[in-house]
């Protein structure tokens, strides 16, 4: 069976590395950067049961709020994903999404949990996560929201010294995404052959470009927008730094949407929310003068964008339609949820399941 992944990023890599525990050894990856390029900008925290949705008003809210401080841009979305996203506006979707999404956050981060088991080579750190708050009013509707939540996650308030306080999640955990690219590839190497080349054409009879393939999975992120799915981006800024953080574990400033990761040889700084296609970053410099506050800066190793491909709802989009299966949509949670949209991207590959239900939504047969 050969078998051909547009995209090297997160999900694409975890699309491989189960096809290839299937006994599938012929693999092309095509990425028209270096693999995980898309990906590691992320903070790398592994956070499922912080899902989001998208189409409420509270978080056109949120949004405006953040545009209002400086925590997010707005500068263009795709004209699909706005129409789809006015059109299911505060519709909730159907229980057995939040079925599945629950299985699957339970899935990616036992994954993570038995990679680092095996060996732990990419920062793996169990030690939870902190959202802090400024304001006791956003706090107390953190809270409600929690407590809220289908995921029912177990979250302790804490008092932090210079905030309002803080909501503790016990369960979550935390990777270095660029030690992580790295493991995964040592994975799948002998296995896969990754073609840095642009990808021009897709077709559902198993075309990638002039070549042919049984199946191929788009694993490309934004870019899966060209299937006529619903895709915006919001694109985030991630930094390495040399320096002492005053929080000693990973924690989000939630006004202004930074996250703040202590590792073993460098301090992971991420923010940014911004709707956007373009490659600038004339607004990352911003996101590291807030980190300040919290972080004493030596050194800055590198900054990497990312664009988080966005469903109208925030749920991912999987399926399949003929020799194509397509796999995108997590947004800001693709870290989290990228075990479990690769290992399903792989069983449909696979033909192992031919239909998620409200998960597959998009595109189906």
């Amino acid at each position: 069976m050969k078998v051909g992944i547009v995209g090297g990023g997160i999900v694409g890599l975890f699309t491989a590395y189960y096809l290839t525990r299937e006994g599938i050894k012929d693999l092309v990856i095509y990425e028209k950067s270096f693999p995980g390029a898309g990906s590691i900008h992320a903070a790398g925290l592994i956070e499922p049961y912080r899902f989001d949705r998208i189409n409420t008003i509270n978080m056109v809210k949120k949004m405006l709020k953040y545009k209002i401080n400086g925590a997010t841009d707005i500068k263009e979305v795709d004209k699909l994903w706005l129409t789809e996203l006015i059109k299911n506006l505060e519709k909730n979707p159907p229980q057995d999404a939040w079925d599945t999404l629950r299985e699957m956050a339970r899935f990616s981060l036992s994954e993570y949990k038995r990679l680092a088991e095996e060996k732990n080579d990419f920062d793996y750190h169990e030690d939870g996560l902190l959202e802090l708050y400024y304001s006791h009013r956003e706090l107390e509707k953190g809270i409600e929201e929690e407590r809220k939540s289908p995921f029912n996650p177990k979250f302790e308030v804490m008092e932090v010294e210079g905030f309002a306080g803080g909501i503790f999640f016990p369960e979550l955990s935390r990777i270095s995404t660029e030690k992580f690219i790295n493991r995964i590839i040592r994975e799948i190497e002998s296995n896969v052959t990754i073609v840095n080349k642009m990808v021009n054409k897709i077709s559902e009879d198993g075309y990638i470009n002039d070549e042919k393939y049984d199946v191929i999975v788009v694993a490309s992120g934004i870019w899966s927008r060209y299937l006529k799915v619903p895709i915006t981006a919001f694109k985030g800024y991630g930094y390495r730094v040399r320096g002492v953080s005053k929080l000693k574990q990973a924690s989000v400033i939630v006004d202004y949407g930074l996250a703040i990761s202590p590792l073993s040889d460098h301090i992971k700084i991420t923010g940014g929310f911004d709707a956007d296609f373009s490659n600038d970053s004339i607004r990352a410099e911003g996101f590291l003068k807030r980190a300040e506050k919290i972080v004493d800066i030596y050194y800055v190793y590198d900054l990497n964008i990312g664009f988080r491909p966005c469903s109208p709802d925030g749920f991912p989009i999987i399926g399949r339609k003929n020799n194509v299966v397509l796999a995108t949509g997590a947004c800001r949670l693709g870290w989290s949820y990228g075990p479990a949209i690769g290992k399903y991207a792989s069983d449909f590959a696979l033909s192992k399941v031919t239909d998620l239900g409200y998960i597959s939504r998009y595109y189906h047969q």
